[in-house]
C-alpha cells in the first residue's frame, strides 16, 4: 500500500505540474494577444521540461518560466516571424501549383515538397534546439535542421507520438485547456532531448576513436 501510494502520488503530481505549465503558457500566450505571446510562451514551457529532463525537477516552475519568457521575448518572436514568412510562403506556392502544368508544375511540385520537408523538420527542433544550444539566430536553424536530418527514427517516432496526442485530445477536448499544449510541448522536447544525447555519444566515440589513432601514431 506505501509503494501503491508512492506511486500515486508522483503521478499526480506530475499531472498537476503538467497542468500548471499548461496554465501559465495559456496566460502568457493571452497577455501576448497570441501574435506576440505564443513563441515565447513556448520556448518558456520548453525551458521548463528541458530542466526536468536532465534530472533538475525541484526547480521552481513559475521563476524558471518568467524569467525565460523575459529574457528570449524578442529574440524568439523574430524566429517565430521568419517561420511566419517561410510558411506563408509555402502556403502561397502550394495554391500556384493548382493554376500551372505540365513541365513547371513537376519541377515546382518538388521544389514545395523539398521545402515542405525542410520547413517540418526545423519547426519540430527549432524551439528545442534554442532552449538547449547558446548560438546566433541563424545558426538556431542550421542545427535543428541537422539534429532533424540526423536522426530519422526520432522523427518518426515524434510525429506518431504527436498525432496519437492530437488524436486523444480531439476525443477528449475538455482537457485541452488542462494538458494540450503541455503533452504536445512535452513530447517534442522529449525527442528532441534524446537527439541531443545521441549525438553527444557519437562525438564522444568519434573523438575516442581520433585519439585512440593519434596514440597508435
Amino acid at each position: 500500500m506505501s509503494w501503491m501510494g508512492g506511486k500515486f502520488y508522483r503521478t499526480t503530481e506530475w499531472i498537476w505540474r503538467l497542468a500548471y505549465v499548461n496554465l501559465l503558457w495559456l496566460l502568457t500566450t493571452a497577455l501576448g494577444l497570441f501574435f506576440l505571446g505564443v513563441i515565447p510562451a513556448t520556448v518558456a514551457m520548453l525551458t521548463v521540461f528541458r530542466k526536468w529532463l536532465m534530472g533538475d525537477t525541484e526547480i521552481s516552475i513559475f521563476k524558471t518560466y518568467i524569467g525565460s519568457l523575459k529574457k528570449d521575448f524578442l529574440k524568439v518572436n523574430i524566429l517565430g516571424i521568419i517561420f511566419a514568412v517561410l510558411g506563408y510562403i509555402l502556403f502561397f506556392n502550394y495554391h500556384y501549383l493548382g493554376v500551372i502544368e505540365g513541365v513547371q508544375h513537376t519541377v515546382m511540385s518538388i521544389g514545395w515538397y523539398t521545402g515542405l520537408f525542410v520547413y517540418v523538420i526545423t519547426l519540430l527542433y527549432i524551439f528545442p534546439v534554442y532552449v538547449h544550444f547558446d548560438l546566433k539566430l541563424m545558426q538556431y536553424i542550421k542545427t535543428a535542421f541537422i539534429v532533424g536530418v540526423v536522426n530519422p527514427l526520432a522523427i518518426l517516432s515524434l510525429i506518431i507520438s504527436i498525432a496519437l496526442t492530437v488524436y486523444i485530445l480531439y476525443v477528449i477536448p475538455g482537457i485541452i485547456p488542462f494538458f494540450g499544449p503541455s503533452l504536445v510541448g512535452f513530447l517534442i522536447m522529449w525527442a528532441a532531448y534524446l537527439s541531443f544525447n545521441r549525438i553527444d555519444r557519437k562525438k564522444e566515440k568519434i573523438e575516442m576513436a581520433n585519439a585512440g589513432n593519434s596514440e597508435e601514431n
